[in-house]
């Protein structure tokens, strides 16, 4: 009878010690793989750290650089153009491969206590309703449950998302936007950059939400709040080939693309029958549209122009000197 008494208490414990682990969360931090979630602490701080940046960025890995003419240009100075106006949809569905995430949206607005709603299905996720719709510019927000008393809920697994992985968000008239994830970042709770992930800015951004962080059981929620920001995937355009490529004694020139959207050019060169060519210069899109070569009179050449994106045009018509 002793000994039943001891197998019978035994149970128990080991039920409530598993009990106790579940409802602190600990499975879930003891499962999930190392992720790619950016902690800040100081939000505000990085906000303005960033808001600092040189007037100059490198882009493509350093070889264009570009002049940030925008760098202070607010939303009301944008005239906006009405098709864009018109690009968002009702989010009813959102799709995540990467996660295995396949769920319906509904619309939530804003609680009683001043925060985002979240729908009361820990199945679904929400879209803020008084926000941006996806495909428009500015911050477009989703959020969604991490976990529920019943196990993992609809983002349990946002945390383990990469950059460039893809999320599909579905109209209700089944149009598609699909975005490319760009960071992931957490914060305190009661820290997060409202600004940063609800306030305006000329992209075109899908900001997804949810708890990640110790489970605090007297606050009956999680330390922290994750958010996974992505850019709308737009269309490739096809890029514009530079023309009146020349070759004048010892220079190489050609006019510029009239495009926003490029940041420099390449240059190419063949020294032998025209056939093989090999790239020599790269030209920012501020630069003269010059590349200087003193035997260029007895090449063939031709030029390509890039987007920021990292497109490349079709070559130019080859141009050769007068020594050719």
């Amino acid at each position: 009878m002793k000994r039943d008494w001891i197998w019978y208490f035994s149970v128990m414990g080991l039920i409530a010690l598993f009990l106790i682990l579940y409802e602190t969360n600990v499975f879930a931090n003891l499962t999930k793989e190392d992720t790619e979630v950016v902690r800040v602490e100081n939000p505000q701080a990085a906000s303005d750290a960033t808001e600092q940046e040189e007037e100059q960025e490198e882009i493509l890995d350093g070889e264009f650089t570009v002049i940030n003419k925008e760098k202070n240009m607010k939303d009301e100075e944008v005239v906006k153009n009405e098709r864009q106006a018109e690009d968002g949809i009702i989010p009813s569905r959102i799709s995540i491969p990467a996660i295995d995430v396949d769920a319906s949206v509904e619309e939530v607005g804003i609680l009683d206590n001043g925060e985002m709603g979240v729908p009361e299905d820990p199945m679904k996720a929400g879209w803020f309703e008084p926000g941006t719709q996806p495909g428009n510019r500015g911050n477009s927000v989703i959020a969604g449950h991490v976990d529920s008393r019943t196990g993992p809920a609809v983002f349990y697994h946002l945390d383990q998302l990469k950059k460039g992985d893809e999320i599909t968000v579905t109209g209700e008239d089944g149009e598609e936007k699909t975005y490319v994830v760009q960071k992931l970042e957490s914060y305190p709770e009661n820290q997060s950059p409202i600004e940063q992930i609800f306030g305006s800015t000329n992209e075109k951004r899908l900001n997804l939400i949810t708890c990640t962080g110790e489970f605090i059981r007297d606050q009956g929620g999680h330390q922290d709040r994750l958010v996974v920001y992505s850019t709308l995937k737009e269309p490739v355009e096809e890029v514009e080939v530079p023309t009146n490529v020349k070759v004048s004694g010892a220079f190489v020139t050609w006019h510029a693309v009239r495009s926003d959207n490029v940041v420099g050019y390449r240059v190419y060169e063949s020294r032998d029958d025209g056939e093989t060519f090999e790239k020599v210069a790269s030209i920012s899109q501020h630069e003269r549209k010059a590349y200087s070569e003193s035997k260029a009179g007895e090449y063939q050449y031709y030029v390509t122009a890039v987007d920021q994106q990292g497109n490349e045009s079709a070559p130019s018509s080859i141009a050769m000197g007068s020594y050719k």
